[in-house]
């Protein structure tokens, strides 16, 4: 009752009663994509070959489930496996961030310490004495695979594994393509299919992430579903172009023989015989037929005079034009399709300008496929496993921005953003630990003086320098033709433009 009396009533009805640790269960309760049963088996795994020295890839096409078949043809198909793996070199960026806060957005330090221990961990010192083999993979590992998996199914799902204290030991993922959902009251609940039996996954560690999930359904859709009929499209075009080529471009070595003189170098008995006369002149076309044909670029010809050898050029005048204009359609159809721009692809035409504005957009496509989606897989999970050492925090994971320039020249942009969070922790606007993990992606040490709001960086007078490197001599230009042709007129420095 004391505790009632001295809050006030209208500050207890704005508090939010804290969320309690959810009931979880030890050991991992999913399997491996790659498991046949849920007993051990004594054989061993196989290995899929998709043997594409020897396979066409139109033969993918009896493929009856799209996702199955677009993850051959991600293995397969070049354009396509191409594009797959720019969306994860560009969306998956190098570094991150990681921090947790509490309810009331306030920076929670023992709980930023707890999970950057659990992310060391798990990148570099697994159970030794429990796992054997270890088959803990790092954070990005874990984070490739799910983008792939992202790309080809729509969806990611993961769990975080505990041991036997039911603590935090692992992040595994789970293949997308064994799940399925049984409605449960309004919502749905997920079993992974093994062997032909159902594995339930209704627990708290198992976290699901779809991308751009439609209302009307359960499951989600690839991004890259839709270039499957361009991919085929060009791999049988390709196939025609492959069959013609030799006869309709390059030039071939022709044979005439002369009859006549056939006719007079035959047997007597096949002279006035019409089918011994026939056949003659088939085994001699034949044997003509078998020494051009094996002939090497470097040996000699040598025949009598009742052969006559000639070169016949290759295909037409229009040909090159026909295999251009057609190339370059199913080329945008593959682009459409697999949501990546032409110069990502090797396919771009256009002007500087052009490409660097198509990676540009790519950048940020990627920036939303990829990164945001694993940001938020992985903020989900680092919240669970905080909260089940009981603290009440929301963790927050964010891989770096996506910034394809080198390092040497982000030096100007990362002193300007240093600048301004010095500037923003001296007015007190953000915290010490705060403005750390900015800047360093570290908390501060222990025993370090607080310097949120004790004005110690004063405000410095903007010089209107370029921050592009080899700009600062009052010039315009540097950055590059990305920079040039989206460079605003925005001014330089607060308080108006540079003079």
């Amino acid at each position: 009752m004391r505790d009632l009396y001295e809050t006030p009533l209208w500050k207890a009805a704005t508090q939010l009663a804290p969320v309690e640790p959810p009931k979880v269960k030890p050991k991992q309760q999913s399997y491996p994509g790659y498991a046949t049963g849920v007993q051990p088996g004594e054989s061993r795994l196989r290995r899929e070959d998709l043997g594409l020295a020897n396979v066409d890839i139109l033969s993918f096409r009896t493929e009856t489930d799209s996702r199955k078949l677009l993850s051959r043809l991600i293995r397969s198909n070049p354009d396509l496996s191409g594009a797959a793996s720019a969306y994860l070199r560009v969306g998956l960026t190098q570094d991150y961030k990681c921090w947790a806060r509490n309810m009331d957005g306030s920076m929670n330090r023992e709980a930023t310490k707890l999970a950057h221990e659990l992310i060391r961990r798990w990148d570099l010192v697994p159970n030794y004495n429990e796992d054997g083999f270890s088959q803990t993979q790092s954070m990005r590992s874990v984070a490739e695979s799910l983008g792939l998996e992202l790309l080809t199914n729509g969806a990611m799902c993961g769990e975080l594994v505990l041991d036997k204290a039911r603590l935090p030991a692992k992040i595994v993922g789970i293949p997308v393509l064994n799940i399925r959902f049984y409605p449960d009251d309004k919502g749905s609940r997920p079993v992974q299919v093994v062997g032909g039996e159902e594995i339930d996954l209704d627990y708290p560690t198992i976290f699901y992430t779809a991308l751009d999930q439609s209302l009307t359904t359960a499951y989600a859709t690839s991004p890259l579903e839709s270039s499957i009929q361009p991919v085929l499209a060009d791999t049988e075009y390709l196939n025609d172009l492959r069959r013609v080529m030799k006869r309709a471009m390059l030039p071939r070595l022709q044979a005439i023989i002369d009859s006549e003189k056939v006719q007079k170098m035959a047997p007597p008995e096949a002279q006035n015989d019409p089918e011994a006369l026939q056949a003659f002149q088939q085994r001699l076309k034949a044997e003509a037929e078998q020494i051009i044909n094996g002939l090497s670029p470097e040996d000699a010809l040598v025949a009598f005079d009742m052969i006559e050898f000639s070169y016949v050029a290759g295909g037409t005048g229009d040909v090159p034009d026909v295999v251009k204009v057609l190339q370059d359609l199913l080329n945008a159809k593959m682009s459409t399709g697999s949501k990546t721009f032409p110069s990502v692809l090797g396919h771009g035409t256009g002007s500087q300008n052009a490409a660097s504005s198509e990676t540009l957009l790519f950048m940020k496509t990627a920036d939303g496929t990829i990164r945001r989606k694993l940001n938020e897989m992985f903020s989900k999970i680092l919240t669970l496993a905080v909260r089940l050492f009981g603290e009440d925090v929301a963790v927050t994971f964010a891989y770096d921005p996506i910034d394809l320039r080198p390092e040497s020249e982000l030096e100007a942009f990362f002193a300007m953003r240093q600048s301004r969070v010095l500037e923003q922790l001296s007015y007190g606007f953000i915290e010490d630990d705060d403005a750390a993990i900015q800047l360093t992606g570290k908390l501060t040490p222990e025993g370090f003086t607080p310097l949120s709001g004790t004005l110690f960086y004063g405000a410095k007078p903007g010089t209107g320098d370029n921050p592009y490197s080899g700009s600062n001599d009052g010039s315009k230009s540097g950055g590059g033709a990305m920079n040039q042709s989206l460079k605003p007129a925005t001014p330089k420095k607060a308080g108006g433009k540079s003079q």
